[in-house]
């Protein structure tokens, strides 16, 4: 269920952007608002009952949220725009799209990359406890220490410390 819910929330919003851009329709900023606010809703209640945790949809949601944010302020720019001889509304609305929609999914891949960064980075930082050897494994290094001719000085043995 969150599949399909990630899903049609991204394609609705790569939709629109390409809807917005080509001028077919450019919807008023609160529909888009609304909108992107039941998209995010939506999948937070499914991910909340489901209870699973998908890295890889939780960043595809995050991307289709972005392009969300990108239309709704790209559409309230249009709104809003008054220098119709400096830039039309349509310019301006298209060039508010593409470079928020560009520095939106931008900031989402560095995010990524660097979460994956950390992880390796954390990976090879965390020490593997060694297992406790067992009495005879301890007696079988004390033999090869002895037959390599290892100095050594024994002071006590006990086989419940790791000392020996």
């Amino acid at each position: 269920m969150q599949v399909i819910i990630v899903v049609i929330s991204f394609l609705s919003a790569a939709l629109g952007v390409t809807i917005m851009y080509n001028a077919v329709y450019i919807p008023s900023a609160k529909l888009i608002l609304v909108s992107g606010l039941i998209a995010l809703a939506t999948y937070f209640i499914v991910k909340q009952l489901q209870q699973s945790r998908n890295k890889k949809l939780d960043k595809l949601m995050s991307i289709s949220l972005t392009l969300f944010g990108a239309m709704f302020l790209a559409s309230l720019v249009y709104s809003i725009w008054d220098m119709e001889k400096f830039l039309s509304r349509l310019t301006m609305m298209k060039l508010t799209l593409v470079l928020l929609g560009i520095t939106g999914i931008y900031l989402n891949i560095v995010f990524i990359r660097a979460e994956i960064s950390y992880k390796k980075k954390r990976g090879n930082q965390r020490i593997e406890e060694q297992p406790n050897k067992s009495y005879f494994e301890k007696r079988k290094e004390e033999k090869e220490r002895i037959e390599r001719g290892e100095v050594r000085i024994i002071l006590g043995a006990s086989t419940d410390t790791n000392d020996n």
